[in-house]
């Protein structure tokens, strides 16, 4: 029963990591710092994969049975399922925030197009704004 109880002490452990690292990036998505939002990003997914082989290790357990049937351990996975749903939550908040900032970055992205030379200012057929070079140039008045 120790093993499985310390594959499932490492799962909880790998989750408490993962909520911290999402509150991060929470905090980099905030600030704008993109060069933590990178290395974030790197520590993130390398939890995932950690926490993905340490559930298959655990679901191929030979004694995975007791995660149910003992009432510690059961405790800890119920423990362990709610960090995961945690995390889940607090990942969906940073996706509306990555979604917030990518809507931002275009209308700013839009604005310097517009002011850069508001004379070729064209719309593709996407709806976005497009500056074309040569707009105006053959113009004999």
């Amino acid at each position: 029963m120790s093993q499985i109880s310390n594959i499932i002490e490492l799962q909880h452990k790998l989750l408490e990591e993962l909520k911290v690292t999402i509150t991060q990036e929470k905090s980099a998505l905030v600030e704008q710092n993109a060069d933590l939002l990178l290395s974030l990003a790197t520590a993130k997914a390398k939890l995932l994969d950690d926490i993905k082989a340490n559930d298959v290790t655990l679901s191929t357990h030979p004694e995975k049975s007791l995660l149910v049937s003992e009432p510690d351990l059961a405790a800890r996975v119920d423990s362990a399922k709610g960090l995961l749903a945690e995390c889940q939550q607090l990942n969906i908040e940073n996706t509306s925030l990555i979604e917030l900032n990518i809507a931002s970055i275009n209308r700013f992205s839009q604005a310097l197009q517009a002011s850069r030379n508001a004379s070729s200012l064209t719309y593709n057929d996407k709806g976005k704004t497009s500056t074309i070079s040569t707009l105006g140039n053959n113009l004999k008045a």
